[in-house]
């Protein structure tokens, strides 16, 4: 769909924007847009092996990918991300799967494509090459753009309407990240951080505070960012705070349900519930988001709950 009606969906209009503190415009739902929920849980409780790459699956087990997709959009998704998280060339090589990039992130993006109602998204997902810049590892900075423009290619050749950059936690790879996708396409290109909540406020991994990013994002002209992983919907709304008295744009927030911890059956669960998530909704809304999806532990049914609570405070 055209980056116009897109950019209007979230509120996005040139020359409209409000001051820092303030969110500008509404976007045409009247709403904050919904995103999806986590994919990666998605995909292991349909088979997927453990050390297995889930890119493979967008080639391997095609309809499982679809249904995931089709489950979020039923369950109110405005947009949904690709499954292409780690489909960076970099990444993909830790799998013997670099030279394989490109069909990869087609596939990942046509699969979304597919099941797209009319009058929604679908954002092309990149996530970090899991790789540090030099000093701190052995990339260069040339090296990741090359990296995320193959991926941000394929994604916008197989139907992405925008390139949603995820869960990076140096900002200089994301600056990277959005660079690439740039210099190959014109559709939007949205990024968000994680954090981590410290006695000083919101930095990265590597140090990058949220003021930082906002403004680089700001100098970079990104329609709109945010955050996502890591912090749980309290703390996330309190970041998206923070964000917010720097910025005026469009601000993404997807947070975590809960921490990650560890059952009697040595599975993966997080700590907060579903009603716990929900209930921050509406505080993530008061703090300036605009656009709201779930991170890792969330699923359709959180996805469902959330857009209920969207609804009913539409204005």
């Amino acid at each position: 769909m055209p980056a116009a009606a897109l950019l209007d969906l979230i509120g996005r209009q040139p020359g409209c924007l409000g001051r820092p503190g303030r969110r500008g415009q509404p976007g045409r739902l009247g709403r904050p847009v919904l995103l999806d929920g986590a994919f990666g849980t998605e995909l292991m409780s349909r088979g997927l092996p453990q050390g297995h790459c889930p890119e493979l699956w967008n080639v391997e087990k095609p309809d499982a990918v679809r249904d995931i997709h089709r489950s979020y959009f039923e369950t109110g998704s405005d947009a949904v991300a690709t499954n292409s998280f780690g489909g960076s060339r970099i990444k993909l090589a830790a799998y013997g799967l670099g030279d394989r990039c490109a069909e990869l992130n087609a596939a990942a993006a046509a699969l979304a494509v597919a099941v797209r109602p009319a009058g929604r998204f679908v954002g092309g997902d990149i996530g970090p090459t899991g790789k540090f810049l030099k000093p701190q590892g052995e990339h260069t900075a040339a090296e990741f753009e090359e990296s995320f423009a193959v991926q941000a290619s394929a994604l916008v050749a197989g139907g992405a309407d925008f390139i949603l950059i995820e869960t990076m936690f140096d900002l200089r790879e994301a600056l990277c990240a959005a660079r690439a996708a740039r210099s190959v396409s014109d559709v939007p290109v949205f990024a968000t951080m994680t954090f981590n909540r410290t006695p000083r406020g919101f930095f990265t991994l590597m140090g990058d505070s949220a003021a930082q990013c906002v403004a680089a994002f700001e100098t970079l002209d990104l329609p709109a960012f945010g955050a996502n992983c890591t912090l749980t919907s309290s703390d996330l709304a309190e970041c998206i705070r923070e964000m917010r008295k720097h910025t005026a744009r469009p601000l993404i927030a997807q947070p975590n349900a809960g921490k990650p911890e560890l059952n009697r059956a040595a599975e993966v669960v997080y700590s907060q519930d579903i009603e716990a998530f929900v209930a921050d909704v509406p505080k993530l809304v008061e703090a300036g988001a605009n656009i709201i999806g779930g991170c890792c532990g969330t699923n359709p049914e959180y996805i469902r709950r959330a857009a209920a609570v969207l609804r009913a405070g539409k204005s």
